[in-house]
C-alpha cells in the first residue's frame, strides 16, 4: 500500500525560501572565490589629469569626486563607526590614490611598547580574490603607509628621559656592550624595521592567503605621504601604471583591478589584523581621449 503525502502551501513556501537561500549562498561563494572577472562594486574611476597632485592637502584634490566606502572594524571592541573616501587620478604614467578618514588623534610614535601608530593601506588584485590577503592562485599587492615611518622618532632619550643603562667593561676599561645594544638591539644588528629614518614611508607587501604576508621593499614601485589636518588623515599613494616589478599588477583601461582599503587607529591600539577594512571595489582607469 502506497501512502501519498500532501504538501501544504506553508511547506511549499518554506522549501522555496530554503532553495533561494542556498542559491544565494552558492552565488556569493562563486562571487567571492570563483569569478575570473572583476564584478565588485562600487567603481572608483581613475580620472586623467595633465599634472598629478602628490601632496595629500593639494588644492587639486578638492576638484576630484570621491567614492565613500564604509569601514568595518576587525578585532577592535567598541570601535566607532567610520568610513574612508577614495579619490584616484593619473597623468598617463603614474597613478595617485588618495584616502581620507576621520581620526581624533594623531598617533605617529611607536617607540614605547604602549604606543601604536596610525596607518593606511591599499590592496590590489588582477581578479577577484579572498579579501583576507588573497589566495594561493590569486596573489595580491599591498602598499601600507605608516605614520611613524614618516613622522616618528627613534630618540630613546626623548621617550625615556630618566632612562639609565648599565654595561660591562673589559680589563682595558673599554665597554664590551654599548648602550645601543641594550636599548635598541634591533637597530644595532641592522634590522630594517628599526632604522632611524625611512627613505619612503610606504611598505610594499605581497600575499597569497593567510600567514603569507611578505615584505618586498627591494622592488617597491610605490611612494606615499600623509598629512593630518582638522581631525582627519589624508594619505596619497603614488605608483606607476605599469607592472614595474615581477608580481606587481598593471592598470589598463581594458583591465580594471580589484581594490580594497584599510586604516589603523593607533589610539585604539590597532595593529596587524586589528584595523578597519573595506570590501572590494573596482579600480577603473578612465579611457584615454581619442586623438
Amino acid at each position: 500500500m502506497r501512502i501519498v503525502t500532501r504538501i501544504s502551501r506553508k511547506q511549499w513556501f518554506a522549501s522555496g525560501v530554503i532553495l533561494a537561500l542556498l542559491g544565494l549562498a552558492s552565488g556569493l561563494a562563486v562571487y567571492q572565490f570563483g569569478m575570473s572577472k572583476p564584478v565588485a562594486t562600487p567603481t572608483i574611476i581613475v580620472r586623467r589629469v595633465p599634472e598629478l597632485p602628490t601632496e595629500p592637502l593639494a588644492a587639486a584634490w578638492r576638484r576630484v569626486s570621491a567614492v565613500v566606502l564604509p569601514l568595518a572594524a576587525v578585532s577592535t571592541p567598541n570601535a566607532p563607526a567610520r568610513q574612508v573616501s577614495v579619490q584616484a587620478l593619473t597623468d598617463g604614467k603614474q597613478m595617485a590614490i588618495r584616502l581620507e578618514w576621520q581620526d581624533t588623534t594623531r598617533d605617529v610614535l611607536t617607540l614605547r611598547p604602549q604606543d601604536f601608530g596610525d596607518q593606511a593601506a591599499m590592496m590590489l588584485s588582477a581578479q577577484l580574490a579572498n579579501a583576507c590577503m588573497g589566495q594561493v592562485d590569486v596573489p595580491v599587492n599591498i602598499w601600507q603607509w605608516k605614520a611613524d615611518w614618516q613622522s616618528g622618532t627613534r630618540d630613546m632619550a626623548a621617550a625615556f628621559p630618566n632612562m639609565y643603562t648599565d654595561g660591562f667593561t673589559g680589563d682595558d676599561g673599554k665597554p664590551l656592550l654599548t648602550e645601543d645594544l641594550f636599548t635598541r638591539p634591533a637597530f644595532t644588528v641592522g634590522n630594517a624595521r628599526a632604522a632611524a629614518a625611512k627613505a619612503v614611508p610606504v611598505e610594499h607587501l605581497v600575499a597569497g592567503g593567510f600567514s603569507t604576508l611578505t615584505a618586498a621593499n627591494d622592488n617597491n614601485p610605490a611612494t606615499g605621504r600623509g598629512a593630518y589636518d582638522e581631525g582627519k588623515w589624508a594619505v596619497v599613494f603614488t605608483r606607476p601604471l605599469d607592472a614595474g616589478t615581477p608580481g606587481d599588477v598593471a592598470l589598463a583601461a581594458q583591465a580594471p583591478l580589484q581594490s580594497a582599503f584599510a586604516v589603523w587607529d593607533g589610539h585604539q591600539m590597532q595593529r596587524d589584523g586589528m584595523k578597519y577594512v573595506t570590501a572590494w571595489a573596482v579600480l577603473q582607469l578612465e579611457a584615454a581621449p581619442k586623438q
